[in-house]
């Protein structure tokens, strides 16, 4: 240590060669950090996200602009599963627009999902985090209507069961029946074999800066969808790090465990309450679960989507769906089946021949 010392002092130029070259690349890399994490921020800060403190964990919110007006009733909309809040945001903003603000909503993420946590959390956890929102952080006689979007509308349906006093619930593309035997579950088990080395390329991207991988994502998501917004693709940069997507995977492996036979008699109960909305070619809740569903509450109030709206509809159809939202929030149109689609049974017999009905539950 003295040796060097006394080089250093006595001007050796090797040393100071050394020296220089160290520190200049400790500058370089204490850069490389402050950008990354500039932009990391910059990235998340365009979503608008608030975090709250939830049931001892961190949650990201996003709320509308008009959230203070505490005389609103409330919009709550619960994700799917990936369910981080951003891949709401032109949805509930087009809701609270095309309702003339007669709302204010609010866009809760998955505990674990965003912020990303090491703990894995489960459905449990979910529908405990949910709970906890609405009793720990809306004023006591507040108004709610329920959104609940795929695995959503399993946690809606867990609110009402928990007597949570709700004014209605509107469900999207539900999944809350034998999620583990519907046909895109054997897609997700391929994944979930896969799991190790998706968590290993996302730890790769996360070296680097947030808006380079932003562009990434938007250069390889428009090959799948024209429209994708700067909001969009810093959700999907939010959801790819290893943290995040070990929640997904854990979180769908116990859901295809837990999610069994619906609750017939709880939705029997509050049917009038409640909103069904289903996709022509949804793979995750497929025709014949409406059937299952009709036969067991023939009373249900459902409607069924156009062709061309997909399951994860924000990405490609946020108008169109919010339109229908706020036509459910507004209006009490039953439709009958028979009126959306002339011959129900030939449909379905053609989209099960085609592969998107693998499944039939009802025995007529």
């Amino acid at each position: 240590m003295f040796d060097f010392i006394d080089n250093l002092l006595s001007g050796n130029e090797d040393t100071m060669a050394y020296i220089c070259n160290a520190v200049l690349l400790t500058i370089l890399f204490i850069t490389f950090v402050f950008i990354f994490v500039l932009f990391q921020q910059k990235s998340l800060n365009r979503l608008g996200y608030k975090r709250e403190y939830i049931n001892k964990n961190y949650v990201n919110v996003l709320y509308s602009s008009n959230w203070r007006d505490d005389e609103l009733a409330v919009l709550l909309i619960i994700p799917g599963n990936p369910g981080q809040a951003g891949y709401y945001q032109e949805y509930m903003d087009l809701v609270i627009l095309h309702s003339d603000e007669q709302f204010r909503a609010c866009v809760v993420s998955h505990v674990g999902h965003s912020p990303a946590s090491d703990n894995i959390f489960n459905v449990r956890d979910q529908i405990e985090s949910k709970l906890q929102f609405i009793t720990e952080k809306l004023e006591p006689g507040t108004k709610i209507h329920l959104i609940g979007h795929s695995f959503g509308a399993y946690i809606a349906l867990k609110l009402f069961e928990k007597g949570i006093k709700l004014e209605k619930s509107i469900l999207l593309f539900p999944t809350f029946d034998n999620m583990g035997q519907m046909p895109k579950a054997a897609n997700l088990r391929m994944l979930l074999r896969w799991q190790s080395q998706i968590t290993a390329v996302a730890w790769l991207t996360e070296l680097l800066p947030g808006q380079l991988k932003n562009k990434m994502i938007q250069f390889y998501s428009a090959k799948f969808s024209k429209n994708i917004q700067d909001h969009m693709s810093a959700t999907i940069a939010e959801l790819i790090t290893p943290k995040s997507l070990n929640n997904v995977f854990g979180l769908a492996t116990n859901e295809m465990a837990v999610i069994k036979d619906p609750d017939f008699k709880l939705i029997k109960k509050f049917k009038d309450k409640l909103v069904f909305y289903y996709g022509m070619h949804d793979l995750w809740a497929p025709l014949d679960c409406l059937r299952k569903l009709r036969k067991a509450v023939p009373a249900v109030n459902f409607h069924i989507a156009d062709e061309e709206v997909l399951h994860a509809f924000m990405f490609s159809s946020c108008k169109k769906v919010a339109l229908k939202t706020v036509e459910f929030l507004t209006g009490n149109t039953r439709y009958d089946i028979n009126n959306l689609i002339p011959n129900f049974e030939e449909v379905a017999a053609a989209a099960r021949a085609d592969g998107d009905l693998e499944y039939d539950f009802c025995d007529d």
